[in-house]
């Protein structure tokens, strides 16, 4: 696979302190004609679901031979291991910790390295910011061109992320909010073609804090200013939104809360 140059970033360091910024820094050191783009640095703090989410939502949109790393690495320093990986599209970096599982379930021949050579890492590894110190300088080798082979040993398994599962009962699926944008949308675990295999053609009823819904709606100007609705947003998954208001400040319930739908 040749790199197209381009590397994502997703992680939860924020924009207020310079991390993100010193991870370009160095990026730039090991490819000074690479192409970044920030996908987030506002995933919640320490939230692997929440990254992984944003991150498997994201990352496909991009060309084949992009390098992506994900960084949202509570176990910092810890037995957690750093590793690359390559697929038949692209590239992956991040600390295995469950944060690129569920890109990698979408993703076919893929080849897991432990980053452990040089230049594939700085010769002084800190134990609070692999970011700087492992994957900036792994994921700017890779965009070069760098062979993939030298990052290190071949890993047979990578950690797989604990995500909450749709669960389904006789006349009745429950799922939860998995992410929260910056509009307040409530976004769940519970995607389109899942929603529609389980009701098919009959009638159904949404719960949701104390609200029920029975219609899902194709666009927030559906209802009034300020009401809230549900409808299967941009990423396909079934939302909690509201009309010109955050759902998330209506129903004042974050991520984890759970949806229950029910068919009859």
């Amino acid at each position: 696979m040749t790199p197209s140059g381009i590397i994502t970033l997703t992680t939860d360091f924020g924009t207020h302190d310079p991390y993100a910024g010193i991870m370009k820094g160095i990026i730039y050191c090991s490819n000074p004609n690479a192409k970044i783009v920030d996908i987030s640095h506002h995933i919640r703090p320490h939230d692997i679901i929440n990254g992984a989410f944003i991150f498997q939502r994201s990352y496909h949109h991009f060309p084949d031979g992009t390098v992506h790393v994900a960084v949202v690495d509570p176990g910092v320093g810890g037995s957690r291991k750093n590793i690359a990986v390559t697929c038949d599209r692209c590239f992956f970096v991040g600390p295995d910790n469950g944060i690129l599982s569920l890109a990698l379930e979408n993703e076919k021949n893929c080849e897991i390295r432990e980053i452990t050579n040089t230049p594939f890492i700085l010769n002084k590894i800190s134990d609070t910011f692999h970011g700087r110190d492992v994957f900036a300088p792994c994921a700017g080798h890779l965009s070069a061109g760098t062979d993939f082979s030298g990052v290190g040993n071949v890993l047979k398994h990578h950690v797989s992320l604990n995500y909450p599962k749709v669960q389904h009962e006789k006349n009745v699926i429950k799922g939860e909010v998995v992410s929260i944008d910056t509009f307040g949308n409530m976004i769940t675990n519970i995607s389109e073609q899942t929603f529609k295999s389980f009701t098919g053609k009959q009638k159904f009823e949404i719960f949701f804090g104390a609200e029920r819904f029975d219609k899902i709606l194709s666009h927030y100007s559906e209802v009034p200013r300020g009401e809230p609705l549900v409808l299967f947003g941009s990423c396909g998954f079934l939302e909690i939104s509201m009309n010109e208001g955050s759902a998330a400040d209506y129903f004042m319930i974050t991520v984890g809360s759970p949806l229950t739908v029910r068919k009859y």
